[in-house]
């Protein structure tokens, strides 16, 4: 065993015996495995070290209905239901004597409804590595890490002060809604930040290339993967307001798929891309809807629930030319992302399911953007046999059209050193 193995095995070690944090979400994290974010292996035994950096801006939300941008915080509605909130309970518990109290006030659509807003950003790293073994296959651990905020939060109050219902609505629900939300068991209201690593990947790499002896075609590419996600991100706090995981929140995943590349005159290329994502259920304590007109993010209850994941696939193809100026390459992509319904399965009486499943987070999302690369290879003048070979990448991301999704642009730099 050489020492780049012996690297790589101490690194997958120590990795996966780290203490690990104990819902996936709706927007284009960077992947570290994905094939543009490293060069070509240029022979058997040689190992690669990839980092890369993104952080969003233009951050924005896109509704249900494939056309309504709107803010973070008003992904799945418009406006948030605070009377709807306490109702669902059984009338002796706390929240159902609360709710007693507004059991005469109706809900006119303002009243007891409220316009959330707020600002969410996100960075994102990695550190990964890949060891090429013979036959053109790779074995590869991906590590990122996230770093993501929810700040300016702002809660704008729709009832009107003319009736003694809306007097009522504002004196025990919305004139301090946070801390009457807090009161009644449910999540802050505020602002948070988290920072950790992600889940971490480990994947088996197929890779090989087919020269093409005619004018055009030059040269075929098949490839293929399989691994597994290790659930060692930090998973959502039901106690925050719309808090989000770090990974997929503690489900351990199956990761497969495949690539197509063609290349013509040597220089230009195409291809497609598929990944495939096969998250496997999990239980924990869970906040739920208990009334019908419940909004996601005004919810009370917490009960245990076992969660069977939406099957996620992504596509990306791409068109690019390669070393069109000694080392420089460029890339333009489309890239299409889709996770299907997630459904609860409640462990309890208590609560009824169809109301629970009629949440609009676990219901499915969509996700459409454009990706442009530009690759230098510092390597392309040396000799193949040289110790060190790095690349950069700029990276710039566009999300542009969705369905319950987060579309945030990206700008950002990759490194990768093969040795």
């Amino acid at each position: 065993m050489n020492n780049k193995t012996t690297a790589l095995i101490n690194l997958v070690f120590l990795i996966t015996v780290s203490p690990a944090w104990a819902t996936t979400f709706a927007f284009n994290t960077i992947k570290p495995y994905d094939r543009y974010l490293w060069q070509r292996p240029k022979k058997t035994g040689e190992m690669q070290i990839g980092t890369y950096f993104t952080h969003t801006f233009k951050e924005r939300a896109v509704w249900c209905d494939n056309t309504k941008i709107c803010n973070i915080l008003q992904l799945y509605a418009c406006n948030q239901n605070a009377l709807a909130m306490v109702r669902g309970f059984d009338p002796s518990s706390e929240i159902g004597q609360f709710a007693a109290q507004l059991a005469n006030v109706p809900d006119n659509g303002i009243r007891g409804h409220l316009i959330p807003s707020g600002s969410f950003h996100m960075s994102e790293t990695a550190l990964s590595a890949q060891y090429w073994l013979p036959h053109s296959f790779c074995i590869g651990l991906y590590m990122p890490i996230i770093h993501m905020t929810l700040n300016n939060v702002c809660w704008r109050d729709l009832t009107e002060d003319i009736t003694p219902e809306d007097w009522l609505t504002k004196q025990l629900l919305t004139d301090d809604l946070s801390r009457t939300v807090c009161n009644l068991g449910g999540p802050s209201l505020g602002g948070w930040h988290a920072t950790g690593i992600g889940d971490i990947s480990l994947i088996g790499k197929f890779q090989r290339d087919f020269p093409q002896s005619k004018p055009i075609l030059t040269n075929v590419q098949i490839a293929a993967h399989l691994g597994i996600s290790l659930p060692t991100g930090k998973r959502a706090n039901e106690d925050l307001l719309f808090s989000l995981p770090l990974g997929y929140d503690g489900a351990p995943g199956i990761l497969f798929g495949g690539a197509l590349e063609l290349t013509w005159k040597n220089h230009f290329v195409g291809g497609v891309e598929l990944y495939l994502t096969q998250l496997i259920g999990n239980s924990r304590l869970r906040r739920i809807k208990t009334y019908c007109d419940q909004t996601d993010f005004l919810l009370l209850a917490k009960t245990n629930a076992h969660i069977d994941w939406g099957f996620i696939q992504r596509y990306r193809l791409y068109l690019g030319a390669r070393d069109i100026m000694r080392g420089l390459s460029l890339d333009l992509a489309y890239q299409f992302q889709k996770q299907g319904d997630s459904l609860y399965s409640l462990m309890g009486n208590s609560y009824i399911t169809s109301i629970t499943n009629s949440a609009e987070q676990l219901k499915f999302w969509t996700l459409h953007y454009f990706m442009l690369d530009l690759t230098y290879n510092f390597g392309y003048d040396q000799y193949s046999d040289r110790l060190l070979s790095p690349a950069l990448t700029l990276l710039y991301q566009h999300a542009f059209k969705g369905r319950r999704a987060l579309l945030l642009d990206k700008w950002g730099f990759a490194l990768s050193l093969n040795f």
